[in-house]
């Protein structure tokens, strides 16, 4: 039997890597932050799905604080725009 959950993190997963490649074909450096804050909730959604599927409340621990990391360091980037990519 197929689980549901499984294929969410799944696509989920597909999604995130669409928007990293988002993140390094951006035009400007505000569109590379939107991006990255995208790739990030995807990746933190195909987290929770994994551990509904698998059972286990680490990896859903260890997606949280992945997620809080990376959230704070693109606000620590965002706090220093590099100008744009052109």
């Amino acid at each position: 039997m197929i689980d549901t959950w499984l294929v969410a993190a799944l696509c989920f997963t597909l999604l995130t890597f669409g928007a990293l490649f988002r993140v390094n074909r951006a035009r400007t450096w505000y569109d590379g932050l939107v991006a990255a804050v995208v790739a990030i909730t995807l990746a933190a959604g195909a987290g929770l799905f994994l551990s509904i599927t698998l059972g286990n409340l680490l990896v859903l621990d260890g997606t949280i604080i992945a997620a809080l990391t990376a959230y704070l360091i693109v606000i620590a980037l965002a706090k220093f725009p590099g100008g744009d990519r052109e």
